[in-house]
């Protein structure tokens, strides 16, 4: 949840989406550690479902001029994943260059194995491999009898 300031200070809460994302749960805390309520953020609306606003949410980089696209790092990152846009009619023009905006930004994390797409590595994998075979189970409980 957003707020909206006036010069009298916060007026009234502002139900923000990002649209076309769904957020992790590690996505959320990333979210909690890297938006704070004295942080400025920029809202490009999408859509409108009643009292919520699907948006764009871009902020900027700490110490430079430039911003960023929250949605996009989110789905780089690997915390969250590509879903439809809500409230923007799939045969679209907006909807496709939105969606194809996302999509590369996810293939993105899968390619680097990111968040959500983190493989185990060869050690984890091997270990894990011996751990479940069926002669390390009856090594083990052979050994377990013994003790």
């Amino acid at each position: 949840m957003l707020f909206l300031f006036s010069s009298e200070g916060p007026t009234s809460p502002l139900l923000v989406h990002l649209a076309g994302i769904d957020l992790t749960q590690e996505g959320r805390l990333w979210l909690q550690k890297n938006l704070t309520p004295a942080q400025t953020v920029w809202l490009k609306l999408i859509s409108r479902e009643g009292n919520m606003l699907h948006c764009l949410v871009s902020q900027s980089k700490q110490g430079t001029m430039w911003s960023f696209c929250t949605n996009e790092e989110l789905l780089r990152l690997g915390l969250a994943r590509t879903a439809p846009i809500a409230g923007v009619p799939p045969d679209s023009r907006l909807y496709w260059r939105l969606h194809r905006r996302l999509h590369r930004a996810e293939v993105k994390a899968e390619r680097k194995g990111r968040g959500l797409w983190k493989e185990a590595n060869l050690w984890e994998r091997t270990s894990k491999a011996l751990r479940d075979s069926p002669l390390f189970r009856l090594m083990r409980g052979i050994f377990q009898r013994t003790e």
